[in-house]
């Protein structure tokens, strides 16, 4: 197959719509869809390529891989050296640790593996600051090189090239559909994981198996099918958000549009994205998307706001350090004459590879350098740093885990001749309020058990979730939790959640349920049948409002007010949860012995709310408290309000 220039012209609509999107640019929400792009694009040149080698039996796996080590890894290396020469001076202790661990994973191919269990959703505040968050996409590409020609290899060698190929389309058609099935029954892992993005790839190496087999178009059709294209990506970078599903069908946009403007050759889009200043960006845009993110991270990280000025300046410095990397990095290195696959795997990849393994263990061994900053910054540090989800192993589950029952481990407090008890059931905002719950327990000679799952509210018999499979999980889990507390006779229980506002769609019957009224008083309904049947059991209900959230702040304003920005502003506006507000003032009437805990009274003056609290931060992500920051918090409530135990 010739070269394509405009495939090159491609490749700038994928990594602007990616920079657009990280820099903050609100208009590009589903600028994230650039990825997606790469994606169809190297598997149609990879396949491209290999396939008619695999068909003539001219192909070898270690030019194909030496020549993907030459185009991939010395800047990739290289950026990932710079990165980390950067923050090592100013990262704090914590953080520089998580960015060294993603160091070796990056370089061992395997970053999506990692940001996927260090920080769950790809969206989640604290995945924002990791560095090299970016590098998970190039794990999926290289995970991909490495899988697909060997299955080629394989299916050409014992069905033939035409089975083959036809056995693609079909893989491609099942790798969809389980691609939405993993959308749909998982929360961060079909964000980051080869199987449910294989299909991307996919399509684009199915393009270029059946490359000579297509028909041709006519000029009329290659202006149409261009366009249609086009409209497909540039309208999924702007209706499809943080919020949609994806990848699943909802990645069939971006990546149809894609596979169609390689199709439309000399299409009127293809013909505009063969213009050289479009070109010249395309075949730069591999330093551009490794240099991007950095920068951006940089930024964010001291705490520089990203104006409008900011955000030209971010990009005019990625171009920059993206056309040095091209020009004495990329192409050399690409064109060096070392044709052996041990000598090119040595030098471009394993020794660098050692080099930058050996530093992030060195900085991992060092605890992150602490002795940079003060023992006050230290103990802020730690404090954001710390848990309850990880402390309360076992009794917080995540959706995978669902069906697991109350656990005998997770009781907490005066274990030993305890006056009475208590039960914790919620979402994770129960879960971080376990640390509180300790404090008052022990005070108190009361003992408690937690038993939380991610993003289900603790309400009987509503179908509340992301989907209906969801939903199902979360009604399941609560009929557990019902039971228990039924057999168990609590003296209380205690019910933590984010509760939902008016504006929250994730509750259904048939449907999403989107009318407010229907919305709470359905609600209210589940929440007062709640109460019977924890009052029917003996217990005494306690209800939790939310703490505040943090509205895109980061949780370590107060940290980066003192080390990089003393003019930032730390302070938080509460907003009213005017459906739940309504709910109680019906029920508490219905259910004098219900009682109400406000903690968030305790750092907030009506509408205004401090992030931290004597000094210590309070959360550790945009809308959780960290377990350090709850218990200080218990121990102001005692002094305050008092033990509700008593």
């Amino acid at each position: 197959m010739n070269y394509r220039i405009d495939i090159d012209g491609l490749r700038t609509i994928a990594v602007a719509l990616v920079i657009l999107n990280h820099a903050g640019f609100s208009a590009f929400s589903g600028g994230f869809v650039g990825v997606d792009v790469f994606f169809v694009i190297s598997g149609f040149l990879i396949t491209a390529i290999i396939f008619p080698q695999i068909i003539a039996k001219t192909f070898s796996i270690k030019t194909f891989l030496s020549r993907r080590i030459k185009r991939l890894m010395p800047v990739l290396l290289f950026v990932v050296l710079i990165t980390a020469i950067v923050f090592s001076f100013i990262m704090l202790p914590e953080d520089l640790m998580r960015f060294y661990r993603s160091i070796i994973w990056v370089v061992l191919y395997g970053a999506n593996f990692f940001f996927w269990k260090a920080y769950g959703g790809y969206f989640d505040g604290g995945s924002q600051e990791a560095p090299l968050l970016h590098t998970w996409s190039l794990a999926i590409e290289e995970q991909y090189y490495l899988l697909w020609p060997l299955m080629l290899l394989f299916a050409v060698k014992f069905l033939g090239g035409k089975v083959t190929a036809y056995l693609s389309v079909v893989l491609l058609v099942f790798a969809t559909i389980f691609s939405q099935w993993g959308t749909e029954f998982t929360i961060g892992a079909a964000y980051y994981l080869l199987p449910t993005r294989f299909f991307e790839l996919l399509l684009g190496s199915c393009l270029a198996i059946f490359w000579h087999k297509l028909p041709k178009l006519n000029t009329l059709a290659s202006h149409v099918l261009s366009l249609i294209g086009l409209a497909l990506i540039i309208s999924s970078a702007l209706l499809l958000s943080e919020h949609s599903q994806f990848p699943g069908y909802n990645a069939l946009y971006p990546t149809l549009g894609t596979a169609l403007l390689i199709y439309s050759v000399g299409g009127v889009v293809n013909n505009i994205l063969s213009y050289k200043p479009i070109v010249y960006t395309g075949n730069i845009s591999y330093s551009l998307y490794l240099w991007h993110w950095p920068v951006l991270v940089l930024l964010r990280y001291t705490a520089i706001e990203l104006t409008l000025p900011t955000q030209l300046f971010a990009i005019f410095l990625t171009y920059i350090l993206s056309i040095l990397s091209y020009k004495y990095i990329e192409q050399p290195f690409r064109l060096i004459k070392v044709t052996t696959f041990g000598r090119v795997a040595s030098t471009m990849y394993l020794i660098p590879a050692a080099l930058l393994i050996s530093i992030a263990l060195l900085g991992i061994n060092s605890n992150g350098y602490p002795s940079r900053f003060s023992p006050e910054v230290i103990k802020m540090d730690n404090a954001l740093n710390s848990f309850a989800s990880k402390s309360r192993v076992g009794c917080h589950a995540a959706f995978r885990n669902s069906e697991d029952l109350p656990n005998k481990k997770c009781f907490f407090g005066e274990e030993e001749a305890p006056q009475g008890s208590f039960f914790i059931f919620g979402d994770s905002h129960a879960n971080h309020l376990v640390p509180f719950f300790t404090i008052l327990a022990k005070e108190a000679n009361y003992k408690g058990q937690d038993y939380t799952l991610d993003r289900c509210l603790p309400v009987m018999d509503l179908n509340w979730g992301s989907n209906l499979h969801m939903a199902e999980k979360c009604r399941q889990r609560n009929h557990t939790a019902q039971l228990h507390i039924e057999q168990q006779k609590f003296d209380f229980v205690v019910m933590a959640a984010s509760w939902p506002h008016f504006t929250t769609q994730r509750i259904f019957t048939n449907g999403p349920v989107t009318d407010n009224q229907i919305k709470k008083t359905l609600v209210k309904e589940k929440l007062a049948s709640t109460l019977k049947v924890i009052i029917r059991s003996g217990a005494v209900p306690i209800f939790i409002e939310d703490t505040p959230t943090l509205l895109g702040k980061s949780p370590k304003c107060s940290l980066k007010k003192e080390l990089f920005n003393s003019a930032l502003q730390c302070d938080i506006k509460r907003l009213e949860n005017i459906m739940f507000n309504e709910i109680l003032a019906e029920l508490k009437p219905i259910f004098p012995s219900l009682i109400i805990m406000k903690p968030h009274t305790l750092y907030c003056q009506g509408e205004n709310c401090s992030m931290s609290f004597k000094e210590l931060p309070l959360y550790r992500d945009d809308d959780h408290l960290n377990e350090e920051g709850a218990k200080l918090l218990a121990e102001e409530y005692l002094i305050q309000r008092g033990n509700p135990f008593k």
